[in-house]
């Protein structure tokens, strides 16, 4: 297997984390590996993102609650939560306009409890599963998940063209865009933008604005930088403004998340995901 497509991946204590390279690459998907060699157990709240969250265990049953092949998690996902012992998962991170193709449902249809991903796949869910418990190798895994991946794509569902560009908008801005602005360019008005968008994205879009920004922030939270220097970079008014923020959406203070080692291992694994 040639340099350009080895998985990349990296050792944090005991944990592994793995992600495939550019060349391996869906479009619309990020994709990591993790792997706890110490047994250890763990408990955490799964919180929003600006992706449809899919986790499949590839264990004969460490994680719950994943059911019979997966968990599958909106943007907004209530009471989500995951626990085990010696995890070894593959996590799907895709993209709002890449899920319809990929899942079959809208992305509104997501959001509240996550569901089991043979709710949404059938029984094409479980012989994914099944297939990732038998090979070890992280190469092998993302080649069956890309697979799965590839004989999924199709939907008929369409986002509307103006919601997509204003998502796209909210994305690329990290958040900071002038909401109250968007309907204007499209030619809509206010009342017809906010349905629209909720009704296809599954939030509004001041909404998904703040989960943008606070999704950027709990990655930062992850790495070296202090919590006064992710508040002033992400583009909050001020600490209290972060903590308040990020107590609402995971139950914990910014302190409590930049000292967790896992939040360590999950930011790493995703900058390796956008990197590799």
């Amino acid at each position: 297997m040639g340099a350009d497509t080895a998985p990349t991946s990296q050792r944090h204590g005991a944990w592994e984390v793995a992600a495939p390279t550019e060349g391996q690459a869906i479009p619309g998907v990020k994709m990591v590996g993790f792997r706890d060699r110490s047994g250890g157990t763990f408990e955490e709240r799964i919180p929003p993102g600006p992706a449809i969250t899919i986790v499949i265990d590839c264990t004969p049953g460490s994680l719950e609650p994943l059911g019979s092949g997966g968990i599958v998690a909106g943007i907004s996902p209530t009471d989500a939560r995951m626990a085990g012992r010696a995890v070894d998962c593959v996590e799907l991170q895709v993209d709002l306009l890449a899920s319809p193709g990929f899942l079959g449902v809208p992305p509104a249809e997501l959001n509240g409890a996550p569901l089991d991903l043979a709710e949404v796949w059938g029984s094409d869910a479980g012989r994914l599963r099944a297939r990732l418990i038998e090979v070890r190798s992280w190469d092998d895994r993302f080649a069956l998940v890309r697979e799965a991946l590839a004989r999924r794509r199709r939907s008929s569902f369409r986002i509307d063209p103006e919601v997509a560009d204003a998502w796209r908008r909210i994305r690329a801005g990290h958040g900071r865009v002038p909401i109250g602005d968007l309907p204007g360019r499209y030619g809509w008005s206010r009342t017809r933008f906010w349905n629209r968008f909720k009704s296809q994205i599954g939030v509004t879009p001041k909404r998904a604005a703040m989960i943008v920004r606070f999704d950027r922030a709990l990655r930062r939270l992850g790495t070296t930088a202090s919590v006064a220097e992710v508040a002033a970079e992400i583009g909050y008014a001020d600490q209290s403004h972060l903590h308040r923020e990020v107590l609402q959406f995971t139950g914990r203070t910014p302190g409590a998340i930049a000292s967790d080692p896992l939040w360590t291992v999950d930011s790493a694994a995703w900058t390796l995901a956008h990197t590799a």
